[in-house]
């Protein structure tokens, strides 16, 4: 159950895509004054040092962050997960990668509030230090599967609901997807996204359509895929399924997966997909 360590994939390319892509909602929801909560199921550390013997085993992040990091003609929507970025290397260099739950901190207000959850002890002790001194946070230990039950609905009626498992077992989506829908029975309003990878004999397209077809709400799914010879066969492909997307979020999306994909693979053989759904 603890098996799954972050820190070996820490600042690999899903890891630039998903939290690019986060950054872009966090951002929306600040254009209204009224506070929100941003709800993280499986918020990891929440901050990754890439000098670590574990990220520096197989050094994802070198395929991933390190090809953009300190890049300076980009579009702007990356401009929220780049500022991020920069702020948690301020000395110009590489060292430290921000999780989830550090990019949603920087991005929101004082008046909003954040919900973490961690079901892995030793990381759960990590990520309470990290944000021992953030406002209006609170940290859980449950199960990412089950903390939705408890915390929604929120009071601030706005919110963001973000989920990231590892996929360490077989049954998976179906749990993302109990999840989800026990979720959005209590907050039917609130934004949801949901990372997931996509490989041989996964049929990720499953989960999108079963939301479509479930909840009947606009749902937008977003997937990057780089050349499998430029990852030296790991896995090279994955998505986001963001339920209640904001107005734009398809064109902001694919902006932020086609410009990655230029800077990502050097081969041009890679490709961004963007797909949305509404009843």
């Amino acid at each position: 159950m603890f098996a799954y360590r972050h820190y070996f994939h820490a600042g690999n390319f899903a890891d630039v895509y998903k939290h690019a892509a986060l950054a872009q909602l966090i951002t929306h929801f600040q254009q209204k004054e009224k506070p929100m909560v941003y709800v993280d199921t499986h918020s990891g550390v929440g901050q990754y040092d890439l000098q670590h013997e574990w990220a520096q085993k197989n050094k994802e992040y070198a395929l991933g962050v390190e090809r953009i990091f300190g890049i300076r003609d980009y579009p702007e929507e990356l401009e929220p997960y780049l500022s991020v970025l920069r702020n948690v290397n301020l000395n110009g260099e590489l060292k430290r990668y921000p999780g989830s739950p550090y990019i949603a901190r920087q991005l929101m207000r004082p008046v909003d509030r954040l919900i973490l959850n961690e079901f892995n002890p030793v990381d759960v002790e990590q990520l309470t230090t990290l944000c021992s001194r953030w406002l209006k946070t609170k940290v859980h230990r449950q199960d990412g599967f089950e903390i939705l039950r408890s915390v929604l609905p929120p009071i601030e009626r706005r919110g963001l609901i973000f989920m990231d498992s590892s996929f360490d077992s077989n049954n998976e989506f179906n749990r993302i997807e109990k999840a989800i829908i026990a979720g959005h029975k209590k907050f039917s309003t609130g934004v949801y996204a949901v990372w997931y990878p996509i490989s041989d004999g996964i049929d990720s397209t499953v989960l999108f359509q079963n939301f479509r077809d479930l909840l009947r709400k606009p749902i937008l799914r977003g997937e990057i895929y780089l050349s499998s010879s430029e990852l030296g066969g790991r896995m090279n492909a994955c998505g986001l399924v963001v339920i209640n997307p904001p107005y734009t979020f398809d064109v902001k999306l694919r902006a932020v997966g086609d410009w990655l994909v230029e800077r990502l693979d050097p081969s041009g053989e890679g490709r961004t997909d963007v797909e949305f759904f509404e009843p």
